[in-house]
């Protein structure tokens, strides 16, 4: 817990951020709140080459000097030993063993969340927040969770107060977009009643069954949108687009249609689809205290149980908007197919072999553990499968952009 409105010249080495994840103080944590600061820099927990057990408490982060100037523009009213507020940077990059042990130049992704002491969602906003903006994300944070205690038992009522003040924030397209969301809503609540916010756990995983459809919809919009206002028509616009992201009005009709949806959700369950989402890459998840060794060893146990001589392959998940089917794999010729040498077929091919999905975080430390050489999962594009011919072999990746014909004849070689 720092007082930062009582430290504006305060650096961002200077800053003391609480563990991510970290279980907040007993006695304060009802009117607790924590602000998270979510990168895409790269944690310094691969920083040494071997998963450090520790990570840094202060982390790199390529917009610190600017969110420091947003925080110092708070006013230290806000800051009651009372009723705290929190602050965590989660930074959440791919590190070096997984893009290809390069240092990935593109540019910086960040997004602010607001969470009550239990990490129940209260605000969601995407890009840099200057001064003033913070300040009134926090206000609104506030203003949440009083809707959220006026109506514990009736969920839907505190994501229509949400929805009528950020109304007013939104053009006539992102408005008409909020009401059939909330129509949607109430058709279906119709069918199931929503689990009370006290049912953290319920509420959480209904949450987390609307986002999916509820982020594709809202992604046509967005494009269509972003296409009006800035003119990208080409798909190195596209890559601009990421840069103009960094600002907080590119995304903030898209952003003031989701937190409606998504507030009273545990942030610690939904992370990784939201930041999946909105950067439509994939990211590293955070190391959860509850982890061992154990989970560690999962995955060599399960390697284990197979010859050392014998094939097997990772599975590694597209983001979020990807498996709602935004990015499709190379087209194949009708004559490969014929042949049987199309996507159908390597499906089935690889299905044959053991086969097991990893996270980048069993990947990333998989990877370390062993001393393997580093695999770029993201490029040239998506490395949907890793193919082991053996357990000391190395890892052969099958990406969505590359035809699957020679993927499919290897793989049939090694199970002759």
């Amino acid at each position: 817990m720092i007082g930062l409105g009582l430290c504006p010249s305060a650096s961002a080495d200077e800053l003391q951020w609480s563990t991510p994840l970290g279980e907040l103080p007993g006695e304060n944590r009802d009117q607790a709140l924590v602000v998270v600061l979510i990168t895409n820099d790269v944690s310094t927990e691969w920083e040494s080459g071997r998963v450090s057990r520790r990570a840094s408490f202060a982390e790199k982060c390529w917009c610190g000097e600017s969110f420091l100037r947003a925080v110092s523009d708070v006013p230290s009213g806000f800051f009651h030993p009372s009723a705290p507020v929190y602050w965590q940077h989660w930074p959440l990059g791919l590190p070096h063993v997984l893009t290809g042990g390069e240092n990935v130049t593109g540019p910086g992704r960040c997004a602010v969340v607001v969470t009550d002491g239990f990490y129940r969602i209260l605000e969601f906003f995407v890009g840099v927040p200057d001064r003033g903006e913070l300040t009134a994300l926090i206000g609104d944070a506030e203003d949440t969770r009083r809707w959220m205690r006026q109506h514990t038992k009736q969920p839907s009522e505190f994501t229509k107060q949400i929805a009528d003040r950020n109304r007013q924030r939104i053009n006539r397209l992102w408005k008409l977009e909020l009401d059939q969301q909330l129509v949607a809503m109430g058709e279906s609540s119709q069918q199931k009643v929503a689990g009370p916010i006290e049912e953290a756990e319920r509420f959480t995983e209904e949450a987390k069954v609307r986002l999916s459809p509820l982020a594709t919809q809202l992604q046509k919009v967005y494009l269509k949108d972003v296409q009006l206002r800035f003119g990208l028509t080409e798909l190195s616009d596209f890559e601009r687009l990421v840069i103009l992201e960094q600002h907080s009005a590119t995304r903030l009709a898209w952003t003031s249609v989701m937190a409606p949806f998504i507030a009273g959700a545990d942030l610690r369950s939904v992370y990784e689809d939201l930041v999946e989402i909105v950067w439509d890459r994939k990211m590293m998840s955070l190391r959860r205290h509850e982890d061992d060794s154990a989970s560690d060893d999962a995955l060599d146990n399960w390697i284990s149980r197979h010859g050392d001589q014998d094939p097997f392959a990772f599975e590694i998940q597209l983001p979020r908007l990807s498996r709602s089917g935004q990015r499709q794999r190379v087209p194949v010729s009708e004559v490969a197919e014929r042949h049987g040498l199309g996507w159908k077929d390597l499906d089935s091919e690889i299905k044959e072999v053991p086969i097991r999905q990893v996270t980048t975080r069993e990947l990333a430390t998989w990877l370390t553990r062993h001393e393997r050489r580093p695999i770029d999962v993201r490029r040239p594009s998506h490395a949907r499968f890793l193919f082991f011919r053996s357990a000391t072999d190395r890892p052969y990746p099958i990406r969505d952009g590359e035809p699957p014909a020679r993927s499919i004849t290897m793989i049939r070689q090694v199970k002759r």
